[in-house]
C-alpha cells in the first residue's frame, strides 16, 4: 500500500510537471522560433546530453543487450511520433487546448491492458476513467474550439504515447528480470536508456531532415526539455508502481494543475473570469474523478 501511495504521488509531481512542458513548448515556439522536427530534435538533443552523465556515471551501459535494444526500439519510435504529434498540435492550437485532450490515453490503454494482458478494473475505476476523458474534452472546449486539424493530431499523439508507455512498463520487468530489483533503479535505468537512444535518433534524422542542430538552438530548449524529463521520473516511477494505467489516470491532472497554478498566483490577469470559472469546476471535478479511481 506503501507503495501504491508513493506511485500517486510520483504521479502527481509528473503531471505537474508534464503542464509545465506544454507552457514551455508554446513558449519555445514562439521566442526562439523552433518548431515541427527541428524543436523535436533540438529538444532531444538537449535531454540526451542531461542523461549522458549519470548514463556513464552510473555504467547503465553494462546492462545493454538484445532485448534492451528491442525493447528501445518499441519505446523510442512511437514516442518521437507522439512527440512530434504533440508539438504539431499546440503549434496548431495552443497547450490549454491539446493537453485536456491527451485524456483519450486512457480508454486506448485499458482496452489494450485488459485484451492482450488480462488485466482487469473494477466498475468504479471504469466509472472513473469515462468520467475523467469527459471532463477533459469539456475542459480543452472552454480553451478553445477544437478544431480537427490539432484533434487529429491529438488523437495520433495518444495513441503513439499509449504504445512506448507500454514498452517501457515492459522494459523495467525486463530489468527486473535481470536482476535489477530496485523500483527506482529501473525508473532510473529506462529514462537514461530512452533519452540516449532519442539522442541517437536525433543525430541520424537531422541530416536527412535537412535540420541543423545548433548549440544554440539546443540551449534553447532547456526548459522544455528539463521539465519533460523531469516529468518522465514521476510518470515512469508511477507506472512502475501503480500501473500504466493508473499512471495516466494521474496524468490528466496535467491541466487542472495549470488552472489551479493559475489561479493561486495570477487571478489578478485573468481576462475572461467566466471562463476560467468553468475551469476551476471542471478542474474540481477531474481531482473527483482521480480519488475515486484510487479509493
Amino acid at each position: 500500500m506503501d507503495l501504491y501511495w508513493m506511485g500517486l504521488m510520483l504521479g502527481l509531481f509528473g503531471a505537474a510537471c508534464q503542464a509545465a512542458n506544454y507552457s514551455f513548448t508554446k513558449e519555445c515556439q514562439e521566442k526562439a522560433g523552433l518548431r515541427g522536427i527541428r524543436l523535436l530534435l533540438c529538444s532531444h538533443a538537449f535531454m540526451s546530453a542531461a542523461t549522458v552523465i549519470p548514463f556513464i556515471a552510473f555504467a547503465h551501459y553494462r546492462a545493454f543487450d538484445s532485448g534492451v535494444a528491442i525493447r528501445l526500439c518499441l519505446i523510442v519510435a512511437p514516442y518521437f511520433f507522439g512527440q512530434y504529434f504533440t508539438n504539431a498540435a499546440i503549434a496548431a492550437s495552443d497547450s490549454s487546448v491539446v493537453s485536456p485532450l491527451l485524456t483519450v490515453k486512457i480508454p486506448i490503454l485499458a482496452v489494450i491492458t485488459t485484451v492482450f494482458l488480462g488485466d482487469s478494473f473494477t466498475a468504479k475505476q471504469l466509472a472513473a476513467a469515462v468520467l475523467i476523458v469527459l471532463i477533459g474534452i469539456r475542459f480543452s472546449t472552454i480553451s478553445g474550439r477544437i478544431s480537427p486539424k490539432p484533434l487529429a493530431l491529438t488523437a495520433l499523439g495518444a495513441l503513439s504515447y499509449c504504445v512506448s508507455d507500454l514498452s517501457m512498463a515492459n522494459l523495467m520487468r525486463y530489468f527486473g528480470a535481470m536482476g535489477y530489483g530496485s523500483r527506482a533503479q529501473q525508473v532510473f535505468m529506462g529514462i537514461t536508456f530512452e533519452y540516449i537512444a532519442c539522442g541517437l535518433v536525433a543525430a541520424l534524422l537531422a541530416p536527412l531532415a535537412h535540420v541543423k542542430i545548433t548549440l544554440r538552438s539546443t540551449a534553447a530548449t532547456w526548459k522544455m526539455g528539463s521539465a519533460w524529463l523531469l516529468s518522465m521520473v514521476g510518470i515512469v516511477g508511477c507506472f512502475n508502481l501503480d500501473g500504466v494505467v493508473a499512471g495516466n489516470i494521474v496524468q490528466s491532472l496535467r491541466a487542472v494543475i495549470g488552472v489551479l497554478i493559475a489561479y493561486i498566483f495570477y487571478r489578478r490577469y485573468i481576462k475572461d473570469p467566466g471562463n476560467f470559472r468553468r475551469k476551476l469546476i471542471a478542474s474540481f471535478g477531474m481531482i473527483a474523478c482521480v480519488c475515486l479511481y484510487y479509493a
